[in-house]
């Protein structure tokens, strides 16, 4: 898969990718794990392969259908993994902070390029984020894969997005930090991606381009 520089739309995932939360997933697991008196038998690794493979209608549901297939893997009980996803906390979504080089990487490519957002979150968590950052106005599209269901790496919340603009696969390039979820799935649409390095590689996924920081796309890989 190629993409056109001078015509390219930048699509871009929003967690992990744009910003992130002051406290960590995996400091929020540990704190589940405490309050809910269990020893600890999985960390944020497994809960984001989990997180890949399953839908829900509610973050709370989503976390028990993870818990529990994680608990199935290893032969625990099932009533330990619903504690943990009973008291797990979720994040405030306005207490997020930009990724270092992400508000200005914004800035460099909304210059050149349309940016459209392709996130999993649901529509009403996402634009709380959007919201506290100030940035929701500077997309052209914004497709919220986790109200519908239908996430990444499905193909569809891209196929959407391209719609909305009416635009080629050909004619964007997608930017995001995980290889299961951005990559594969910008890939399944025939979208070229962009892969934020902050976790081990995976032979199997394979993205066109890779940046170790949102300050690389002052220069996108690309062009």
């Amino acid at each position: 898969m190629t993409v056109t520089a001078d015509t390219a739309t930048v699509f871009l995932d929003l967690d992990d990718t744009i910003c992130e939360q002051p406290r960590s997933t995996a400091d929020r697991l540990a704190d589940a794990f405490d309050t809910a008196g269990v020893d600890p038998f999985f960390g944020v690794p497994e809960f984001r392969r989990w997180l890949a493979r399953v839908t829900a209608d509610s973050l709370v549901e989503l976390r028990e259908r993870c818990f529990t297939g994680i608990a199935d893997e290893q032969g625990r009980d099932p009533a330990d993994a619903l504690a943990v996803a009973r008291a797990y906390e979720d994040p405030d979504p306005t207490a997020v902070e930009f990724l270092p080089g992400a508000e200005s990487a914004l800035d460099a490519l909304g210059a050149r390029h349309d940016l459209a957002l392709v996130t999993n979150g649901d529509r009403e968590t996402q634009r709380a984020k959007l919201a506290a950052l100030d940035i929701a106005d500077r997309f052209a599209a914004a497709t919220f894969a986790g109200s519908n269901g239908v996430v990444k790496p499905d193909p569809d919340p891209f196929y959407r997005t391209l719609s909305a603009l009416g635009i080629e696969a050909s004619e964007a390039v997608h930017v995001g930090n995980s290889l299961r979820s951005d990559v594969a799935g910008a890939q399944a649409a025939g979208v070229a991606a962009v892969w934020l390095a902050r976790a081990e590689a995976d032979g199997n996924c394979v993205p066109e381009y890779r940046i170790d920081s949102m300050h690389d796309l002052h220069a996108p890989p690309w062009t």
